[in-house]
């Protein structure tokens, strides 16, 4: 089994919860923008995923010309981070990134993110919710309780984050939350972050159900049940 085969194979199992995530990167180690690249994409069924596809492919052949573009079609539903799960067991990139599949966030936000790894271990995205009263009161309440909770201090909700592969923990829970349980345990891990504005396509008003879900499955993550 050579290198690249043995590398897959652990991060499969490191996604499956086999085995643990390996130390953080740290100083010393192997510089970033000389590595792999691995773009997890998760839709459901969302229309312009081909769309989305292609733009990414472009970003990629600019940024990194090895890197991979991997899609998980969630048909059953069962939630955006039991999609990214299964896409991560195929993922062979020393950096891997989320993204939503709708085209709300362009891929060339990618480009945006990506050189702050030079600093941190992980950053996210973050939308000017200025343009939506109501949504941005919402958020500023619900990174409030998220801060208060979990001690994480960046969003945890928009739908692009970058990561140093090392920086990636395990997680399990399949729903809207599991952003929250990644960047609690990547906290406590150690790992630092850092948020960047990005432009997003459209605004859209929250649905109260996903809130409350979200705010349950916080709940779970926080007690230790997820």
């Amino acid at each position: 089994m050579n290198g690249k085969q043995e590398k897959a194979r652990r991060r499969r199992q490191i996604a499956r919860g086999l085995i643990s995530s390996p130390p953080l990167v740290r100083e010393g180690d192997e510089p970033f923008f000389m590595n792999k690249l691995s773009i997890l994409i998760p839709s459901r069924d969302e229309p312009d995923i081909q769309k989305m596809a292609e733009e990414t492919e472009i970003i990629c052949r600019e940024l990194y010309p090895e890197s991979q573009i991997i899609i998980c079609n969630d048909r059953q539903g069962r939630g955006k981070g039991w999609a990214l799960r299964e896409a991560l067991v195929y993922a062979t990139g020393d950096i891997i990134c989320f993204i939503d599949g709708d085209l709300d966030i362009h891929p060339r936000m990618i480009k945006r993110l990506i050189h702050h790894l030079r600093e941190f271990d992980i950053v996210v995205g973050k939308k000017d919710m200025r343009g939506l009263w109501s949504r941005y009161v919402i958020t500023l309440l619900s990174r409030l309780y998220i801060y208060l909770v979990f001690g994480i201090k960046v969003d945890t909700q928009t739908g692009i984050k970058i990561f140093r592969c090392n920086a990636l923990p395990v997680w399990l829970c399949d729903s809207f939350a599991f952003d929250i349980e990644i960047l609690y345990k990547a906290k406590k891990a150690g790992a630092s972050m850092f948020e960047v504005t990005v432009e997003a396509k459209s605004l859209t008003r929250m649905k109260w159900l996903s809130i409350w879900k979200t705010l349950i499955e916080s709940f779970k993550i926080r007690s230790g049940y997820a």
